[in-house]
């Protein structure tokens, strides 16, 4: 696949994340009384989001899946958020991790990585690795170097080495805000990465 066609698809998956026509025909409390901040409860909403989105562009999406075919290098029980599978060949083609981000919570986002790492690293059918990070308006990343340079360099797991991964990766901040008078959360905006999507690739 060319690098033009790797962009297009990014794209394609990033313009379905942003139609929020999904949103409001099955998760109108995203957008209007919003959801509580309370466990994992908007991990919940995004991941079954992930997989609606990815029905809508016709894979069979599937959450919290093992990449199962990892355990053979050793590297012990890895899962994607979200994988989405080809429906003609059953192969995957696209992988998601979402996770909340609070100040301090880089360490977090790069296992999330990591994680995608390995599932590029062990799929020579993926196209696409997605980190998708939530935070309430107004949090950010300090930086997102360290956490990008895992997935370009390598890094080492349970005495394994992980080498670069070779698939794109598409990163995507999903921005929370409090809803009217209410302690809950609505969903605000998808914001794009760009600048360290051609990081993680030795692009930039």
């Amino acid at each position: 696949m060319s690098v033009s066609s790797r962009a297009s698809l990014a794209d394609q998956v990033f313009a379905a994340l942003t139609n929020r026509n999904l949103m409001e025909q099955h998760f109108p409390m995203l957008l209007t009384t919003g959801i509580p901040d309370v466990g994992v409860t908007v991990h919940s909403h995004f991941l079954t989001f992930l997989v609606g989105v990815g029905q809508s562009l016709d894979y069979s999406a599937v959450a919290e899946c093992p990449i199962w075919w990892a355990r053979d290098s050793g590297l012990g029980d890895v899962r994607a958020d979200a994988v989405w599978f080809d429906k003609d060949d059953g192969d995957a083609s696209l992988a998601f991790e979402f996770e909340r981000f609070e100040r301090g919570d880089e360490s977090k986002l790069r296992g999330k990585v990591e994680n995608l790492a390995i599932a590029s690293t062990s799929t020579a059918s993926l196209k696409l690795c997605v980190l998708a990070y939530w935070v309430r308006s107004g949090s950010a990343p300090r930086s997102m170097d360290a956490i990008v340079a895992t997935y370009r360099d390598g890094f080492r797991r349970k005495g394994k080495e992980v080498p670069p991964a070779p698939t794109p990766l598409m990163i995507v901040k999903c921005v929370m805000r409090l809803a009217a008078d209410s302690e809950r959360l609505v969903f605000g905006e998808f914001l794009r990465d760009e600048r360290n999507e051609r990081l993680a690739l030795g692009r930039a």
